[in-house]
């Protein structure tokens, strides 16, 4: 079992605390390294090991859990999960962008994504701030994919699909409420259930009803694949995550 703990100097102005859990020692190192660098993180734990991934998530309360896939998977969900109910942000950190590893990827609750390849201390950074502007780093290669995935899934529900979805239209056929419109759009932007209900002006069970609803209506895992449907389908005016890539 690996545990570390790396604190920044005592002078910078508060950040986030950041839970690296991966079995790769380079890796999870590396990015402790990277991590430490940045003034706007205050602390980050490290381990490889799913019992004190779970102690640390509850003791210390991470900002944001940086998770591998694929290849972990046994790791990986179940804090996964835990972090969610945590309202602790999760960025996954893919070994490439190719079709295994994207469909890994859309069965966790991700808040961000990263490659391998393009990992430096510039670009775990500009995560971070996007993750905490409400906005969902995902590189260029990735997001492509997933839009490709989606649009085959959805021509194989149609005949003859559109070539280019009607948002008017979509939006007038809509399963979804009006208010889980409005839920949809504050989850393409990368919120969380809390900000969301913060938005709102409701309380985070009811947050939490509507994304479930959303999900379940859409036929989608989780958030990131609800967000392609919707911008396929049309259900969304415009892209809203940033992409890097």
């Amino acid at each position: 079992m690996t545990a570390q703990h790396h604190l920044s100097d005592q002078h910078d102005p508060p950040g986030r605390v950041v839970l690296v859990a991966m079995g790769n020692e380079v890796i999870r190192c590396g990015l402790c390294t990277m991590l430490d660098d940045l003034t706007t993180v205050d602390e980050t734990c490290a381990t490889d090991d799913f019992d004190r991934g779970m102690e640390l998530l509850r003791s210390r309360r991470p900002d944001v859990l940086v998770l591998p896939t694929p290849g972990e998977q046994h790791l990986a969900e179940k804090l996964a999960r835990t972090a969610v109910e945590h309202d602790v942000r999760i960025l996954l950190l893919l070994r490439a962008a190719s079709d295994g590893a994207l469909v890994e990827a859309v069965t966790l609750p991700a808040d961000g994504f990263l490659l391998e390849n393009d990992l430096t201390r510039d670009s775990l950074k500009s995560a971070l701030a996007d993750l905490d502007s409400g906005l969902m780093p995902m590189p260029g290669p990735l997001a492509r994919k997933l839009l490709a995935r989606v649009r085959r899934a959805e021509s194989g529900e149609a005949a003859k699909p559109p070539e280019r979805p009607c948002p008017e239209a979509d939006r007038a056929s809509s399963p979804l409420t009006a208010r889980e419109r409005e839920t949809l759009s504050l989850m393409a932007e990368g919120l969380s259930n809390k900000q969301i209900a913060r938005r709102l002006g409701i309380s985070e069970h009811g947050a939490k009803r509507h994304v479930a609803n959303i999900l379940a209506k859409l036929n989608c895992s989780n958030r990131t694949l609800a967000t392609a449907v919707a911008l396929n389908r049309g259900l969304l005016p415009e892209p809203r995550p940033a992409f890097h890539g």
